[in-house]
């Protein structure tokens, strides 16, 4: 399954540099990774009962409800949501305790400590099923939730992947349709797409959150769409 890190900072470069760094150590992992982005601890508590996150990157300095405060009406409600600090000051260290935060951060935030804390909550939290797929050149394991769509290429597939790149698979489009992996549907006779990177599915096909097309077969229509609000009602709360 994929995780969910948020950010929270009033600091939009902030957001920004946090957003690169994330994407740069996803690339490498065997999960797909979302990102939420809020400007304030107000925006997070409001959203936050209906878009939970796996572990919060978590500005201390911040106007109105400052990151400590927001920290502590989570704890105060029994919620142990993994937080990591990031702040400019080493003030603020020994606070931490009361809330049990999993790691403090200085800006400016070093990369490879970041990535430090968060091959370590990976580790122990995210447990993923993963594929085996025979490539051209090697064989890949990786999760299912990083891949977008496959298309067959006769008694071959390319799997295309949520970073933008295309794995060229020995194995046919009926072997991995076999597999009944969760979120994916037969949408066409040369297409399997992955339900969680669905935008929208018109009459004829089915556009993804990337901007690309794919063919939709008259035949599957009413099933595929019925998956597509099957997987939504139980899978975005």
């Amino acid at each position: 399954m994929p995780i969910t890190i948020a950010i929270c900072d009033d600091d939009e470069k902030q957001i920004k540099l946090l957003r690169k760094m994330l994407n740069s150590w996803s690339a490498s992992k065997p999960f797909a990774l979302d990102i939420a982005e809020y400007v304030s601890a107000e925006s997070f508590l409001f959203s936050y009962a209906d878009n939970p996150c796996d572990i919060l990157l978590l500005d201390i300095e911040m106007s109105g409800i400052n990151g400590m405060k927001l920290a502590k009406k989570l704890r105060d409600k029994g919620d142990m949501l993994p937080i990591v600090f990031i702040t400019g000051y080493s003030d603020y260290i020994s606070d931490g305790y009361d809330v049990e935060a999993l790691h403090y951060l200085l800006k400016p935030v070093n990369k490879d400590k970041l990535f430090a804390v968060l091959d370590k909550f990976a580790d122990r939290n995210v447990h993923s099923y993963q594929m085996i797929l025979p490539c051209k050149d090697e064989t890949i394991r990786l999760s299912p939730d990083r891949i977008t769509y496959i298309e067959a290429q006769g008694r071959k597939t390319d799997v295309f992947l949520s970073d933008g790149r295309a794995l060229d698979c020995d194995m046919s489009i009926s072997k991995l349709a076999d597999m009944n992996i969760h979120s994916f549907v037969r949408c066409h006779r040369s297409y399997l797409v992955n339900l969680r990177y669905v935008k929208s599915i018109g009459r004829a096909e089915i556009e993804l959150d990337n901007g690309v097309s794919i063919p939709l077969s008259r035949r599957l229509h009413n099933e595929v769409n019925a998956s597509f609000i099957k997987f939504y009602k139980g899978e975005k709360k």
